[in-house]
């Protein structure tokens, strides 16, 4: 029998990280329906039916959940930056306990001790955004964020999650560059020139302005950068960034300075660290530096431990981390963010004696790291979603660290890989939850993984 366009009652009983919530139908199937949250009661028009779950579409809420709230951005009902707008934040956050734990039981099979997430910040937090650019209307270039599941730009007046200062220069930038002419990228077509505006804030609010562009080259952008930055004091740079690649992929492999510095300089955990457009990190500085203090904290490096850091990007959690006595060995792929680790060592006293950042896979980490400072007692890792690879985790437990002090924010690919760690004697002790990331469906987790044999 076919659902499609029937109307279900439905109870919604949990809500999954893109913001819609989960029911099922008399018959026992699972339902996806957005903007709903657990404890709704609502009728439900299915709209898509696939072989293991529908996708309904509110039609009304006939009882609503104690969670549920008012959104207080007039698109988030469009708009795809957020996806717990609709409940309380309380509630947001033991939704995200729930998952990791329920991650550790159901795929680990492990009942990990799961401590309180650590919140520092609701909104304003982000100290990086990157607005994809259209034509609006009248021709003009416009930017905003993509409508849920869909390119769709989606425009808006100002975002509850980042500084002010992010729209009032993409505001005014827009309106440079169409005054210039300058036409938007289409994704269809593959013509236009501007793609995305890239900003990023320090918290001395310096921020730096990149321009992604469809081309090797945007006119007139000495004048662009010129005049931009003679309106916003805060703007310390002005690069192009070049992206001629059909792809969704946001940033090319090259960045011009136009104007400006080359780095912006921020601070973590009491360590300063420059930063490159390339450069990656953390989005929500103050929660970052929380969770750097915990990993920390987890590791419980003593004098002239060793401490070896996959995944290390621009450095920062390592840096973060080790003292004065401990030798600090780093490992990233990425060319670009190793040469920004390396200055950062320098710029906080350490030296070659005693750090080695290391451009390779992680299996290569820990072979360098080996030869030069010995076996590490501590191993921190921070990989992408995807979590580790059988042979990364092999490479770790074969040299036998005392510590693994796992960083995730993917609770699924945690659960997994850690029960791979637990299969050969590494026993997850505690983990905590960090929300580097309110209001949408991420979170950041720190697990301590101890050697029990």
């Amino acid at each position: 029998m076919r659902e499609k366009n029937t109307i279900k009652r439905i109870k919604i009983t949990d809500l999954n990280p893109n913001g819609n919530g989960v029911g099922r139908t008399e018959e026992g199937k699972v339902v996806f329906v957005p903007l709903t949250a657990p404890g709704d009661v609502c009728e439900v028009k299915i709209i898509k039916e696939n072989k293991g779950y529908l996708v309904g579409r509110l039609e009304r809420i006939i009882t609503p959940s104690m969670d549920r709230i008012e959104p207080d951005c007039p698109v988030y009902k469009k708009c795809g930056g957020c996806s717990y707008g609709h409940i309380t934040y309380e509630a947001e956050k033991r939704l995200k306990e729930e998952t990791v734990r329920n991650a550790f039981k159901r795929i680990a099979g492990l009942d990990v001790k799961v401590n309180p997430i650590i919140s520092v910040n609701q909104e304003c937090y982000r100290n990086k955004v990157q607005y994809p650019v259209s034509t609006d209307n009248s021709g003009s270039l416009a930017f905003g964020y993509y409508a849920r599941h869909s390119h769709i730009v989606v425009e808006h007046d100002g975002c509850l999650l980042q500084d002010e200062i992010f729209y009032k220069i993409a505001r005014r930038l827009t309106d440079i560059l169409t005054e210039n002419g300058f036409t938007a990228f289409n994704e269809q077509t593959g013509k236009g020139l501007i793609r995305h505006i890239y900003l990023r804030k320090t918290r001395a609010d310096e921020v730096c302005v990149c321009i992604v562009i469809n081309s090797d080259t945007l006119p007139k952008s000495k004048e662009i950068a010129e005049q931009i930055s003679n309106e916003f004091s805060q703007i310390k740079s002005f690069f192009i960034n070049i992206n001629k690649r059909q792809s969704n992929v946001i940033l090319g492999e090259k960045s011009v300075l136009i104007k400006g510095e080359p780095f912006l300089n921020d601070t973590l955990c009491g360590k300063k660290f420059s930063i490159s457009p390339m450069s990656f990190f953390q989005v929500n500085s103050e929660a970052a530096e929380k969770l750097y203090e915990k990993a920390a904290e987890l590791a419980a490096l003593k004098e002239k431990d060793i401490l070896l850091d996959l995944y290390c990007g621009t450095g920062t959690i390592g840096l973060c981390m080790a003292g004065e006595t401990n030798p600090l060995c780093g490992v990233e792929i990425v060319n670009e963010a190793i040469e920004n680790a390396r200055h950062n060592a320098v710029i906080n006293g350490r030296s070659e004696k005693n750090t080695l950042f290391v451009c390779g896979a992680a299996e290569v980490g820990i072979a360098e790291c080996k030869k030069r400072f010995g076996i590490p007692s501590v191993i921190v890792v921070d990989p992408p979603r995807k979590g580790l690879s059988g042979k990364v985790i092999e490479k770790i437990t074969d040299i036998k660290p005392q510590n693994i002090v796992y960083i995730s924010c993917n609770p699924a690919t945690l659960a997994r890989d850690t029960a791979i760690f637990a299969e050969k004697g590494y026993i997850p002790t505690e983990a905590t939850l960090f929300d580097l990331f309110p209001r949408t469906g991420h979170v950041e987790t720190v697990v301590l993984i101890t050697r029990n044999i």
